[in-house]
């Protein structure tokens, strides 16, 4: 990436550190001022819905120091190029494109750690007027941002990419799908299995892992609604529409990461063996097993249902991963 894309990509980052740094310092400085049992967490409309101990106040702490790493982490992919676009482009339009990833992902981590800043402020003055709308706004100028950057990347693709006498036979119609592969995932070659398998096998994990400190930090508060402590050591689960244990909340993972562990075994073995069909369906079956285990986690931890509408795409996404498996081994043989 180009010096000055790298010079506000640094002083990006320090803003991020700053906003984590902000929060520790502002709440330690109202520490004392604030009541046992103060409010931390808010419903729509800006009032507070849940009081509990002040240590929950460290809530958007944890989740801003979560960005902060998946920020630098995701940044440093990128700009070191670890994680090859794919795109047949010429110098300057690499560095743009590299450059405008950089600076987004640190605008919108920006955006993200301001929206915990607002309720950082709101606990530590007890006025919640400032959640009220503030991170809606903030969120949208995020998510614009988002879009703008990639508008821009693919403009930069079009204007600065290199033609190569493959690309003056393609037909219309493979143009066509070019285009789309690019707009939908970032990257204008057919995608390769198991291409990625390195870092699939990164984020099932972390997505598991920040979940589960997620949870370890929220689970004392359930039932978050029990103000007589009628139901200590128990949690509500809307489904069920009753209180059980609070190790049920855990659940999905108790679920869902065994099969994880047998596919990584799976991929492992079979990436060794050179099965990149095997292997491509182990890692999407890892990352979606991740994700939705940590969906449904955060559903039962907030003490709400779930719904249909999830385990339906969770279904539909393991299914067509499977279709896709037999589709590719099948492409292989006959291509055998």
């Amino acid at each position: 990436m180009g010096k000055k894309a790298l010079l506000l990509h640094r002083f990006l980052q320090l803003l991020c550190i700053g906003e984590l740094v902000w929060q520790f310092v502002f709440y330690l400085s109202r520490w004392s001022s604030l009541p046992e049992q103060p409010g931390i967490h808010f419903a729509h409309g800006g009032n507070f819905d849940v009081y509990a101990s002040r240590i929950y106040g460290f809530y958007p702490h944890l989740m801003s120091l979560i960005t902060l790493t998946a920020n630098l982490l995701l940044t440093w992919v990128v700009r070191n190029e670890k994680l090859r676009l794919g795109l047949k482009v010429n110098e300057r339009g690499k560095r743009l494109i590299i450059g405008s990833i950089v600076i987004v992902l640190d605008l919108v981590a920006a955006a993200v750690e301001l929206c915990f800043c607002l309720w950082v402020y709101a606990v530590s003055t007890q006025d919640p007027a400032a959640m009220d709308k503030g991170p809606g706004y903030v969120l949208s100028a995020a998510l614009i941002i988002a879009l703008a950057g990639v508008i821009f990347q693919c403009i930069v693709n079009a204007v600065c990419r290199e033609k190569s006498p493959e690309d003056e036979s393609l037909t219309p119609e493979e143009k066509r799908k070019r285009r789309f592969r690019f707009l939908l995932t970032g990257n204008a070659e057919k995608a390769e299995p198991a291409k990625h398998h390195a870092l699939f096998r990164a984020a099932s994990w972390i997505i598991v892992g920040i979940m589960l400190m997620i949870l370890a930090f929220v689970i004392e508060r359930l039932p978050k609604d029990d103000i007589a402590d009628n139901y200590h050591g128990l949690a509500y689960f809307a489904n069920l529409g009753d209180y059980y244990a609070k190790w049920l909340v855990f659940l999905p993972f108790i679920v869902m990461v065994p099969f994880m562990a047998l596919f990584e075994v799976i991929g492992i073995v079979s990436h060794k063996k050179g099965k990149a069909q095997l292997t491509a369906l182990a890692d999407r079956l890892k990352l979606i097993f991740a994700v939705f285990g940590a969906w449904w986690e955060i559903h039962l931890g907030s003490e709400l249902p779930i719904g249909i509408v999830s385990v339906t795409a969770f279904a539909v996404l393991c299914i067509g991963s499977a279709v896709s498996y037999i589709l590719g081994k099948h492409r292989d043989n006959t291509k055998s």
